[in-house]
C-alpha cells in the first residue's frame, strides 16, 4: 500500500476498557489525535510537524469554533 492512501487507525484502552486515545495517521503525512486529558477531551490534527490542538469537552469548546472558522473560510468545503 501506497502512503497516498494509508489508513492507520491505533486505539489505547484503560485497565477499566475505556478508550483513553485513538489516533489516526492517513495519506502521506496527515494525522489526527483525540485523547482524554484530565477531565477533559483534547483534538489534536496536523501534518508531520505541524498542526494544532484544541479543547473538544463542550459544547461552543475550542474545537467548535475552529470547525465554524473553516467552514466561513472554506464554505465549499461544509459538510452538513
Amino acid at each position: 500500500m501506497s502512503m497516498e492512501n494509508r489508513i492507520d487507525v491505533r486505539e489505547e484502552k484503560s485497565k477499566n476498557g475505556l478508550t483513553e486515545k485513538v489516533e489516526i495517521a492517513f495519506g502521506p503525512h496527515h494525522f489526527v489525535r483525540i485523547f482524554r486529558e484530565g477531565a477533559g477531551v483534547t483534538f489534536v490534527m496536523g501534518t508531520t510537524h505541524h498542526g494544532f490542538r484544541a479543547d473538544a469537552s463542550e459544547v461552543n469548546s475550542q474545537l467548535e469554533k475552529i470547525i465554524y472558522e473553516v467552514r466561513e473560510t472554506h464554505p465549499d468545503l461544509v459538510v452538513d
